[in-house]
């Protein structure tokens, strides 16, 4: 029993020498509310899937079976419902229970691997530097007090290190734009040289730079990218499929390859691994929510991993001249598009849904092969792996785009809009529009509320 811990400690317990558990168990929630615990399961082999996951409630039954548990199947039915594991686990010899303080040895591991980026002979590599943490009440405390001011850092300014699963100041989410201005605000306050934001098990994080620029969806993907390509030069960058054209120029400038996958951050991990046993030599794989992975950490999705290499990166920028913001020394160059928008559409039908929405996609794909209804500055993207994605020339040089896919867990069509011009989105919404209201016989219901609005009186994007 290692007490309050996180997610990438639980991973490391089996790695690190001196301890090398044949397995860990992470009980969390993330950011949801606390009551919508569930379990994260580790060996030195990495996370379990959803086999794996298959294979241990398998294994379970057949110890109940074993023992003369009936499961009877029937709604009601305790033991069904899982009472026997539960059963199991508070009857079990009170002696077999261990407490381990893993945390200690955990945030020492992570002082190490600064210490080691930092290069030095000092114990304090970090003195003059003010690198603060919003850990929003979830498990990120530690960071601050354990990893960052033993190495020299002032953390004065550092909000929410306590845990409470009742989140009160704010959800810990580097999506949640709440948190991430709170993470703003702080470093403003405090007139840090980095902020640290934090999700409730560690596994996400993003930063802000000392101007109080948040640096987190595409732009801490183009931070981390970077910090890959100086270790390893024309690596391979695997992200989900949301991420922007910008991102793509980003990393191709500095000499990089960008695989854009799927949505799910097993997803993209997953695909990194793949490519590296094809021989593709690939360092980073990211997604737009916070969530990533490095070969040289074990495939880990890892926010606290994260974070030490941006705080490295930092130190590194001081060094070299080159100031201590991270978002003008490094991401200068990278655009942002002036127009950014998401639909998450419900689908609704009395027959297969999930069925009809793969029937919605293909009808979509066959719409933008036939011209997009007329927009013939819409060119769909050569390499999809999830739903289409559509390039929109929109002059001068300017590109948008558009995605729609399906949810990875609900009956939900998304669809993403960028622009670089000005009214860009709403007029790639009303030509989507113009698709939807056609209709493909789908045999679904899709509520276009929200879309409709937005595409308003919008002129569709008919011709450039």
């Amino acid at each position: 029993d290692f007490g309050p811990a996180t997610t990438p400690a639980m991973f490391m317990s089996c790695i690190l020498d001196g301890h090398q558990y044949d397995g860990a168990v992470m009980i969390t929630a993330s950011h949801l509310p606390f009551h919508r615990n569930g379990f994260k399961f580790f060996t030195a082999e990495g996370g379990a899937e959803k086999a794996d996951i298959a294979a241990i409630l398998a294994g379970a039954a057949e110890q109940a079976e074993a023992e003369g548990i009936a499961f009877s199947g029937e709604p009601g039915d305790q033991q069904a419902a899982g009472a026997f594991v539960l059963t199991s686990a508070l009857n079990a010899d009170p002696s077999l229970r261990n407490t381990d303080e893993f945390m200690p040895v955990y945030s020492a591991h992570l002082r190490g691997i600064i210490k080691d980026g930092v290069g030095g002979d000092s114990d304090k590599p970090l003195e003059g530097f003010k690198i603060v943490v919003d850990a929003g009440n979830g498990g990120g405390g530690y960071f601050a007090t354990d990893v960052l001011e033993p190495l020299g850092a002032d953390i004065s300014g550092s909000q929410f290190l306590d845990g409470d699963g009742r989140f009160p100041n704010h959800i810990p989410n580097p999506e949640n734009a709440a948190a991430m201005e709170a993470g703003c605000n702080m470093v403003r306050t405090s007139k840090a040289d980095l902020g640290i934001v934090f999700d409730t098990d560690v596994d996400r994080s993003a930063v802000v730079a000392s101007s109080g620029d948040p640096i987190n969806s595409n732009k801490y993907i183009a931070l981390m990218s970077y910090i890959a390509l100086r270790d390893y030069p024309g690596t391979t960058i695997v992200t989900d499929s949301v991420t922007s054209n910008a991102l793509t120029d980003f990393i191709k400038g500095l000499g990089g390859r960008h695989f854009r996958f799927k949505r799910g951050y097993k997803n993209v991990i997953n695909k990194g691994i793949e490519l590296g046993k094809q021989g593709v030599d690939c360092q980073l794989m990211m997604e737009t929510s916070g969530h990533g992975a490095m070969r040289q950490n074990h495939y880990l999705d890892d926010g606290a991993y994260s974070a030490v290499r941006c705080v490295i990166e930092m130190v590194r920028q001081a060094k070299e001249g080159k100031g201590r913001d991270l978002s003008s020394a490094i991401l200068a160059d990278l655009k942002e598009p002036l127009e950014s928008l998401e639909y998450r559409l419900k689908v609704s039908g009395d027959e297969d849904v999930m069925g009809g929405m793969a029937k919605v996609l293909e009808c979509f794909h066959d719409w933008l092969q036939a011209g997009a209804g007329g927009a013939n500055h819409w060119t769909p993207e050569e390499e999809n792996y999830e739903g289409w994605r559509v390039s929109i020339d929109e002059g001068e040089g300017r590109r948008g785009w558009a995605l729609l896919r399906a949810s990875l867990h609900d009956p939900l069509l998304v669809l993403n809009i960028e622009s670089e011009v000005e009214g860009g989105a709403k007029r790639t919404a009303a030509q989507l529009m113009n698709f939807f209201m056609v209709g493909c016989g789908a045999g679904v219901d899709i509520d276009l509320g929200n879309l409709a609005m937005s595409a308003g009186d919008a002129t569709p994007s008919e011709t450039r």
